[in-house]
């Protein structure tokens, strides 16, 4: 059939075509074959078969790496086979990238090719090309025919090509196969040698074993050596292992499997061998055992060295074993028992660690398991996990080792008595033969020593000492870790001692500037100080007579809070002057009572009933220190523990005693500030008088001062007759919190009240004369001011509200129906002390009957935490809710929804209503 009819899946797909030629397994599978390629005659008879057979001219078999590269062909032109195919190469990527035939019957008249160097030049008229797989399923190269002109490829010249490719690629792969054996084989042989293994095969049928030279070698045979399997166990397979050997080989042919055995063979020159044997049995076609196939190693050498490693590695794992789990040791009582389960690898009985107390003057002695037993028999003494303690003397190795350094060994009992006579004595209780004491020592610095003995005799060899010497290091390390960390305890309870008394100290500081509230900061300290000093306490402090009264109690037990204070004010009316309240504010000094005796408790209460209610609370000790402000003692605080607690620390006493400090200069701040914000605040209201009687209406009046601080505020507010008659309403806030404020406050009020009395003039004329006043007289302030008269029109003509405003809040006002609104929209005019000579405007409103005008300073609306104007829709809306109410409710209303508790500024309100 005529390529032209070929399948549109013959042809290359370009889309894929970089993805299939750049697969790194399809480029290495090629590179691996193309490697291996030993020449090229097979090649090119299997090209030219497949060129005589189709009557092409040209044949050509190539493998696509990065590039195609000829491996053979018919009719090239010479050198071409082994480099490059520069022809055919565009067509040999199509073929690989499709991995299906490509047949080309006219190659300039074909669009997929047309355009190629190869087709344009002439030398390619037509093309056929099947590609090389691989049984993996790679694409590695193409068979090829191809001719100068134009010819129809039919479908079995296309088949032919096809089978043809795969005698070619298991040519390739059979070349590459033949290279993996021939170097395997050389690997093979390489590692045998290296290794000594030798190869042995049995002939089953006639009975005999053939051994390499490697094999004959470990017989004692000098070349390759054939020996009938009869001799095998008798002459060479040592007598004890003859049965064995026999036993495993016969189990092994029975079940046509593989076995291996160490045993011992006997040499021709006489010596015994170690070997390990492994076998393979082969069988016939028929499945009846032939051969067995298997290896033989000379493993002499290193039995003999397995044992002396042995003999190392169960004394390296004592000493490992006794590191792991002195490692984990959390005191030094537990170190003899578990050090001398290493030295019971040498043959040791017992001992004991002797560790120097800290300041070098004595030890403690720390005894294993079995000789505190004995010691026990012996001598009837009770021992204790804290350890004997020892004098550094030169009386018995132990002491003497830990004193100087020296490690002392002593083989037998005469040696011992005869350094050390004291040692009799030793030997005859606790029946010690041998004994080896050695220093503990880390970095130079000696801790103590470590001694292990035995119930016999012991010569000490080079092993024994290195042994000995691992355990006497890890019980060094040990003992320096557990020293060090109890060290570190004690220093880390220590701080974080400190750090809780600092910590309650800070806490005790907040308590106390927290509010100004003298009897709130006192009744927070008493919770704060139980139960982290006491079970329970009372604070009494002084009046201003100099009397003590009652301020503070609590108790661990909420239950038992009310139960302190009831006492307390039994106390105070019952204590005597040896009683701690009066004691120490008497003294100014603290008294801490260890044991709270009955026979103290009637000292201190003169009444039964106060005692009893004393003794109901159990207090077994007390601890009172004085609250000191400027050398002066104003109150008493007591804490007072139960019997379980016992008594107070010194630690607990010292932060009890810097609380007292802290408590008495807040006491005395708290007065202090007492004292000024009475004052301030009569100050500020002597300045706020009451408003008149006005025949439009009724005015009322608020002035809240601000909750925290002693400042006196500047807010104000005024109302007053013109010598007219017209009502005059005025509010303001000037600048600032202090008496400078203040004083200016009443300047500015003052001027605006002559001002407006005596010159009549409207608000805005009022408060441009009062900003010039300023100016003329020199006060340096500023001030926000809102000046309102009332104006009456003709009859039957509503009043008439005309003000002004010198930047402060605009006024409310609330018609009859209850509706609110702001008054006067536009930006209010500068503050007064800003810029005098300014212009100032004048706003009126008609009031109809029953209208509402409300005044106010800017702390009614503006807090920290809420801007001005939702401040002020806020106010609207309470005005709503409240419209109807009297006036004095509703401005009640308004302070108590606007004005916070804990406001930082005062506020004034002025409203009035109309009749």
């Amino acid at each position: 059939m005529p390529s032209s009819s070929a399948p549109e899946q013959d042809t290359a797909r370009p889309a894929a075509a970089g993805d299939v030629l750049a697969d790194p397994m399809r480029v290495a599978t090629a590179r691996r074959l193309l490697s291996e390629v030993s020449g090229h005659a097979a090649y090119d008879r299997l090209s030219g078969l497949a060129a005589r057979l189709v009557g092409a001219g040209h044949a050509k078999i190539t493998l696509f790496t990065d590039e195609d590269v000829v491996v053979g062909g018919h009719g090239l032109p010479p050198g071409v086979v082994g480099g490059p195919a520069l022809l055919t190469g565009a067509l040999s990527a199509m073929v690989v990238s499709s991995g299906a035939p490509l047949a080309v019957a006219d190659a300039r008249a074909d669009e997929r090719v047309g355009g190629l160097p190869a087709v344009t030049s002439g030398q390619v008229g037509s093309y056929l090309g099947s590609p090389l797989i691989t049984a993996s399923g790679h694409v590695v190269g193409v068979l090829a025919l191809y001719d100068a002109h134009p010819r129809a490829w039919t479908d079995d010249e296309a088949e032919l090509l096809r089978q043809l490719a795969a005698p070619v690629v298991a040519e390739l792969e059979l070349a590459a196969a033949n290279a993996d054996v021939t170097w395997s084989e050389r690997r093979l042989g390489v590692a045998l040698e290296a290794s000594s293994v030798g190869i042995w095969e049995v002939d089953l049928r006639r009975g005999f074993i053939d051994w390499d030279e490697r094999s004959a070698a470990i017989f004692g045979f000098d070349r390759a050596t054939r020996v009938p399997m009869d001799r095998l166990f008798a002459e060479h397979v040592h007598p004890d292992d003859q049965a064995a050997a026999q036993r495993i080989m016969e189990q092994a042919i029975e079940a046509r499997a593989e076995y291996s055995l160490e045993i011992r063979v006997v040499r021709r020159d006489g010596p015994t061998r170690w070997i390990v044997c492994r076998g393979r049995v082969l069988t016939d076609p028929a499945g009846e055992p032939e051969r067995i196939l298997g290896t033989v190693l000379d493993v002499t050498d290193a039995r003999s060295e397995a044992d002396t490693r042995l003999a190392a590695v169960q004394r390296a794992a004592a000493i490992a074993e006794v590191a792991a789990q002195v490692a984990g040791a959390t005191a030094i009582s537990e170190l003899a028992d578990i050090t001398l389960r290493g030295a019971e690898v040498l043959g040791a009985e017992s001992g004991g660690i002797a560790v120097l107390d800290p300041d070098g003057t004595g030890a403690r002695l720390y005894l294993g398991g079995r000789l505190i037993d004995a010691v026990r028999a012996g001598t009837q003494e009770e021992l204790t996990g804290t350890g004997l303690p020892l004098e550094l003397d030169d009386e018995l190795p132990t002491q003497y080792t830990a004193r100087t350094g020296e490690r002392v060994l002593l083989p037998s009992a005469a040696e011992g008595a005869a350094r050390f006579p004291a040692m009799a004595q030793v030997t005859e209780v606790l029946h010690v033969h041998a004994l080896a004491s050695l220093p503990l020592v880390v970095e130079g610095r000696l801790l103590g020593s470590f001694a292990v003995y035995w119930t016999t005799d012991h010569a000490f060899d080079d092993e024994d000492l290195r042994l000995l010497d691992g355990l006497a290091a890890q019980i060094a390390l040990s003992v320096s870790r557990l020293q060090a960390d109890a060290a570190r305890a004690t220093a880390v309870t220590a701080m974080t001692e400190a750090n809780q008394r600092l910590a309650l100290l800070a806490e005790a500081g907040r308590v106390l500037s927290s509010t100004l509230d003298i009897d709130e900061q006192l009744q927070r300290l008493a919770r704060l100080v139980v139960p982290r000093l006491g079970d329970w306490c009372w604070i009494v402090t002084t009046d201003d007579h100099g009397r003590l009264q009652e301020s503070a109690s609590s108790h661990r037990d909420p239950a038992r809070r009310d139960e302190v204070a009831a006492y307390v004010r039994r106390m105070l009316h019952a204590v005597t002057d040896d009683g701690a309240p009066r004691l120490v504010y008497r003294t100014g000094q603290p008294l801490v009572i260890p044991e709270l005796s009955p026979e103290r408790m009637a000292m201190s209460l003169a009444d039964e009933d106060a005692r009893a209610a004393l003794l109901a609370l159990a207090p077994a000790a007390a601890a009172a220190v004085p609250l000191t402000s400027r050398g002066q003692t104003v109150g008493v605080l007591c804490l007072l523990n139960e019997a379980v607690r016992g008594a107070h620390s010194a630690a607990d006493v010292d932060t009890a005693v810097e609380i007292g400090r802290r408590a008495g200069m807040a006491l005395h701040h708290s007065r202090l500030y007492g004292q000024q914000r009475e004052l301030a605040d009569a100050l500020q209201r002597s300045m706020l008088t009451e408003p008149p009687d006005s025949e439009h209406g009724r005015i009322v009046v608020r002035y809240v001062p601000a909750a925290e601080g002693a400042e006196i505020g500047g807010d104000w507010y005024d109302a007053f007759l013109q010598a007219g008659g017209a009502t005059v309403l005025a509010i303001g806030d000037v600048v600032g919190h202090d008496t400078r404020a203040a004083a200016a406050m009443g300047q500015v009020r003052g001027l605006l009240r002559g001002i407006s009395y005596s010159g009549g003039g409207t608000p805005a004329e009022v408060l441009g004369e009062v900003d010039r006043a300023l100016s003329g007289l020199s006060l340096r302030t500023m001030a926000t001011a809102l000046v309102a008269r009332l104006e009456p029109q003709g009859d039957g003509e509503p009043l008439l509200l005309r003000w002004a405003s010198a930047g402060h809040p605009p006024p409310v006002l609330v018609d009859a129906d209850g509706s609110v609104r702001l008054l006067g929209g536009e930006t209010a005019d500068l503050l007064l002390g800003v810029a005098p000579g300014c212009h100032r405007q004048d706003h009126t409103v008609p009031l109809a009957p029953g209208s509402t005008v409300l005044l106010y300073t800017d702390g009614l609306v503006e807090r920290r935490d809420r801007d001005i104007d939702a401040g002020t829709d806020q106010l609207l809306a309470v005005l709503r809710a409240c419209a109807d109410l009297p006036l004095d409710e509703l401005c009640d209303q308004v302070l108590e929804h606007m004005f916070l508790p804990d406001a930082e500024d005062d506020v004034a309100v002025l409203a009035l209503r109309l009749n």
